[in-house]
């Protein structure tokens, strides 16, 4: 039974609601054999894969996914609320992009294609290690599906969401020293393995340890905060019939 709502569900949301994670993932790999012919490190654009791009297609997926639907009204009429199919579509965006940049930043390490200071493999655990691979993906995947999700509610339709997503994240990558070296602005740094890591291996592990806590492993717990308390806000909104069924009519 539970089998079936979730192939329903993911048969409702679409098939671009899942491949598109899957192409992105597939078009980064001839992508790497180019830079690698070119003789070009490929292991900065891996990185990106997971860290970068996979999160910011969860904010795109789950924003559409949530305000459009053309049985929302009907759906509004049943006995098992609207908030409760929201959030289990969210949670499945959250787990099949999660476990496409789980397998995937677990897999470069065997190819010797994932990318650590070395100093970091002397001063973490192989264990420790694993989880540091995890908080690559995991952090900025959940805020920026919990963004898409709590904006899409908030301007009632998908197309603003995809703009403020894409503004973030282009922000994020021009303004990245800026966001680093601010103290206010830190809690939002999102991809500081990809942008902020390359160029410290040379550092004293003192040094590199140091980097660490400050712009990396204090980021992430920050941005999973920030992420509960949207998604809080999100499910909220998501409550309010009235309003979901105005941001359809708009949109």
């Amino acid at each position: 039974m539970i089998l079936d709502r979730l192939y329903y569900e993911l048969k409702i949301m679409g098939r671009w609601a899942t491949l598109t994670p899957l192409l992105i993932v597939v078009g980064a790999i001839p992508f790497a054999f180019l830079l690698f012919a070119l003789k070009t490190d490929p292991k900065r654009f891996l990185m990106a894969v997971p860290e970068m791009l996979l999160p910011l297609v969860g904010g795109v997926v789950v924003g559409a996914v949530i305000t459009q639907d053309s049985a929302l009204e009907l759906h509004l009429t049943v006995p098992r609320k609207y908030h409760l199919t929201g959030m289990l579509r969210l949670t499945l965006v959250l787990l099949s992009i999660g476990c496409i940049a789980l397998l995937f930043i677990n897999l470069l390490p065997v190819f010797n294609l994932l990318y650590m200071p070395p100093q970091e493999q002397i001063l973490f655990s192989p264990f420790q290690l694993l989880l540091i691979r995890q908080g690559i993906w995991f952090a900025p995947l959940l805020w920026c599906i919990a963004v898409g999700f709590c904006f899409a509610l908030i301007m009632q339709g998908w197309t603003g969401n995809v703009a403020l997503l894409g503004g973030i994240w282009v922000i994020e990558i021009v303004f990245k020293d800026l966001i680093a070296l601010n103290d206010w602005l830190r809690p939002t740094l999102l991809f500081p393995t990809t942008l902020l890591f390359f160029g410290i291996s040379d550092g004293p592990p003192s040094a590199v340890l140091s980097f660490f806590d400050t712009y990396w492993l204090t980021t992430r717990f920050e941005l999973i905060g920030t992420a509960v308390v949207l998604l809080v806000l999100g499910w909220l909104l998501l409550r309010q019939t009235e309003r979901m069924l105005k941001g359809t009519t708009v949109e």
